[in-house]
């Protein structure tokens, strides 16, 4: 180890001259080179002494009996200017403005309610307190819990905390608590919505599953319209999970913008709705008028976000594989698909049960047994009925591949993936 003061000198009018400020040299255990630092004090009593707690300090760090600089200095700063701190690195990092502004947001209630001044102040039991007061939703407890352990995990990263004590706390069991569930729109309803005067949103909303950001952010040249496969992608950067993906166009909706374009109305740098999407307030006027009930008897709602339950909904009930549906729908997790985006009420499991063969010595024939009655669930409104002994064409000779996720094989190039559906939207989906 190397600790000593000293003051530098040099030369003055041909004279050596001292400094008057004293520095020390240091080179203390686990350290790769020597440290040269100013003690600020021009008294040799006051820098020995201003040496040697620096050598306590580092002796005590060492062996775990004090935290580290960078944490003293972290926990002495108000909370609110290590919020600030953290809020400017999201927006470094190209967060969102909605994730940025609802971090910010969350954090600043939590330190305003919990009276956190500094982060000493900010424990698991303060949070806990807390969070057994709250009346709001589970979900919306467990983002504030979220963004809490976010921020510790943040300053840990830098060594400013030396752990994180919320991401051992157990989140709030949301199953069957959740205050808004969508649920999907039937054909009927859907054709009732399109005969409205923004046919062109809502078509957009369910044949892509376009979120509401997404769809005020689209310009005329993020649809790829004069390819042999028409597709949508909108940048990055306006995607919520960060990820240009193209995406393949249903003909009915290329149909409508192709009118668009006709029209001078699909211009590569303009915004395809310049007013943005409207409103929920305008929306539940355009869903009473096309006379959708706003809560069905499950206490299930629509709002314009159901609309991308509805794509996904329509995906799983024209028999599209769980892994292609995950894909079209821009998940990362299939549970989110499967679960919380499928309206199950819209799903054919009657069809699907009485389909199945009998097992016992029943001479009863399932798909005889069901000739007479519809082949699909009631829910699925305007499908057709197949004729017993006949069987549904396959594509071009492409067995086992379900007519929704086809396309390519009309053109003859190759059988690329993507999505070709029948002519019209609403009335032919494949059983």
């Amino acid at each position: 180890m190397i600790a000593y003061i000293y003051r530098p000198k040099r030369q003055r009018n041909g004279k050596l001259a001292s400094n008057r400020i004293w520095r020390a040299r240091l080179k203390l255990n686990g350290d790769t080179k020597a440290r040269d630092i100013s003690l600020g004090v021009s008294d040799k009593q006051v820098a020995e002494q201003k040496l040697r707690d620096i050598t306590r300090d580092h002796e005590r760090v060492s062996v775990g009996l004090l935290a580290p600089a960078a944490q003293r200095e972290t926990f002495a700063n108000p909370m609110a200017k290590l919020v600030d701190g953290y809020v400017a690195d999201l927006k470094a990092l190209g967060r969102s403005a909605d994730h940025v502004r609802h971090v910010d947001k969350r954090l600043r209630r939590l330190m305003r309610e919990c009276h956190w001044q500094s982060l000493r102040e900010a424990t698991a039991d303060a949070f806990l307190r807390w969070r057994a007061e709250q009346t709001q939703a589970p979900k919306t407890i467990n983002e504030y819990h979220a963004v809490l352990s976010a921020l510790f995990t943040w300053l840990r990263k830098q060594n400013r905390v030396a752990a994180n004590p919320f991401e051992i706390i157990s989140k709030v069991d949301t199953r069957g608590k959740q205050r808004i569930q969508r649920r999907a729109l039937n054909d009927d309803e859907a054709k009732r919505l399109l005969a409205g005067p923004r046919k062109l949103l809502y078509l957009l909303a369910m044949h892509t599953g376009l979120r509401r950001g997404e769809i005020n952010a689209l310009h005329g040249g993020d649809f790829h319209l004069d390819t042999a496969n028409p597709y949508w992608m909108l940048p990055a950067a306006f995607v919520k999970n960060r990820k240009e993906q193209p995406r393949p166009l249903h003909p009915e909706l290329v149909a409508e913008l192709q009118k668009l374009k006709a029209a001078g109305k699909l211009k590569p740098e303009d915004l395809v709705f310049p007013d943005g999407v409207p409103t929920m307030k305008e929306i539940r006027k355009d869903f009473k008028k096309a006379e959708i009930p706003l809560k069905d008897e499950r206490g299930h709602v629509v709002d314009f976000h159901a609309l991308r339950t509805t794509y996904i909904t329509r995906l799983q009930r024209a028999g599209v594989s769980p892994r292609e549906a995950m894909e079209l729908a821009r998940h990362s997790d299939m549970r989110l698909t499967m679960k919380t985006y499928t309206d199950v009420a819209q799903l054919p499991l009657a069809a699907t049960v009485r389909g199945l063969p009998s097992i016992g010595d029943s001479q009863i024939d399932s798909q005889t047994s069901v000739a007479d009655r519809p082949t699909v669930s009631p829910t699925v409104i305007g499908l057709k009925s197949i004729k017993v002994g006949k069987t549904v064409g396959n594509i071009d000779g492409n067995h086992g591949a379900s007519s929704i996720v086809t396309f390519g094989h009309e053109n003859e190039n190759g059988g690329e993936r993507g999505i070709r559906t029948p002519d019209t939207a609403f009335d032919r989906i494949p059983v």
